[in-house]
């Protein structure tokens, strides 16, 4: 595996990773656990584009299950808006395909992967904005999609994580009571701060620690190497090589002042995972600022366990997604 910072060695290693023989029969393996007459879904790439501004371009990958008997033509669904990991730098959509294929399936909802511009090459906040044209995007073609706008998700993983924190954090500024309605955010071992912003955060604390933290409060520290690997993935690719804030909210959602009106959060935390600190602080600023959060900590799991599909932790955690998206869309 290439260093973090090596962007184009990188690139190569994940898309050859996704393109194995091997991955992909995991992939359909994962699949198979699943009654073979769910939903059929129709997979298509939408391009998204700004008039006259070529390289703010990027795709969406619509997951859309087909009508069947069973499926009224006036029936709304809800939508799933998906944000890959890979540092900001690296992936798309494929790495979460068969999860967004499956929540499509299971909860008749539909599902975009945000295949948003990279870093570094575009740096921040161009995958914030992506993510908030993606919104806006699916707000437009709500009825061609017969989407209910009403009943939108956001689930991220790592830098995804860190995007879907980010777009929740903006919708609650720029949404209006025309527009989507988040209904929860689900945020997978998520950046959530600048190694700067966490310090700062650490010693401006007002809030109590969770029991989770002080649960691990006994861990030692992370080594300073990897303190210094996610500051190099900041600075060299988010923040393409600029001297950026590390306190911005939407780079770092740990800098946000209270927000009481963010949806309610799911966040699953892997326990050896080393954004784990800084994951367990999130949940609690969130749960201080009156949100509804959920924390579901994985004992003894590194931090790309969602790539181990042939694993009975992988499964159970897929069925909690599933089950918190549905609790979520149906309490409406």
């Amino acid at each position: 595996m290439p260093p973090s910072d090596d962007v184009p060695g990188m690139r190569r290693w994940v898309q050859e990773l996704f393109m194995s023989e091997a991955y992909n029969k995991e992939k359909a393996r994962f699949r198979s656990k699943y009654p073979q007459d769910l939903k059929k879904v129709n997979k298509s790439i939408v391009p998204v584009s700004t008039p006259g501004q070529k390289d703010e371009a990027f795709d969406i990958w619509v997951y859309e299950p087909f009508l069947d008997e069973q499926s009224s033509s006036s029936e709304l669904r809800p939508a799933i808006l998906m944000f890959h990991g890979g540092g900001w730098i690296h992936g798309n959509p494929v790495g979460d395909e068969v999860f967004s294929e499956l929540l499509a399936a299971l909860l008749n909802s539909v599902v975009i992967g945000v295949d948003y511009r990279l870093a570094p090459e575009h740096r921040f906040p161009a995958p914030v904005d992506d993510g908030m044209r993606a919104l806006r995007w699916l707000s437009d073609h709500a009825p061609q999609y017969r989407v209910d706008i009403t009943r939108v998700g956001l689930f991220g993983a790592s830098a995804g994580g860190n995007i879907a924190a980010a777009c929740a954090l903006k919708s609650l500024e720029v949404a209006t009571a025309r527009d989507w309605v988040l209904r929860l955010v689900s945020l997978v071992v998520p950046v959530t701060a600048h190694p700067k912003a966490e310090a700062i955060f650490d010693k401006q604390r007002e809030t109590e620690q969770s029991q989770n933290e002080k649960v691990f409060a006994s861990a030692p520290p992370l080594p300073e190497i990897v303190t210094l690997e996610l500051t190099k993935l900041f600075g060299k690719c988010l923040y393409g090589g600029e001297q950026l804030d590390p306190c911005d909210r939407y780079a770092s959602p740990l800098a946000s002042k209270q927000v009481p009106d963010h949806p309610p959060t799911l966040m699953t935390i892997a326990g050896c995972d080393f954004l784990r600190p800084q994951g367990l602080k999130y949940a609690q600023f969130l749960r201080s600022s009156g949100v509804q959060v959920e924390e579901d900590i994985l004992p003894g799991v590194p931090h790309g366990f969602t790539f181990a599909l042939n694993s009975e932790l992988v499964t159970s955690w897929f069925e909690r997604q599933v089950e918190a998206f549905r609790n979520a869309f149906n309490t409406c």
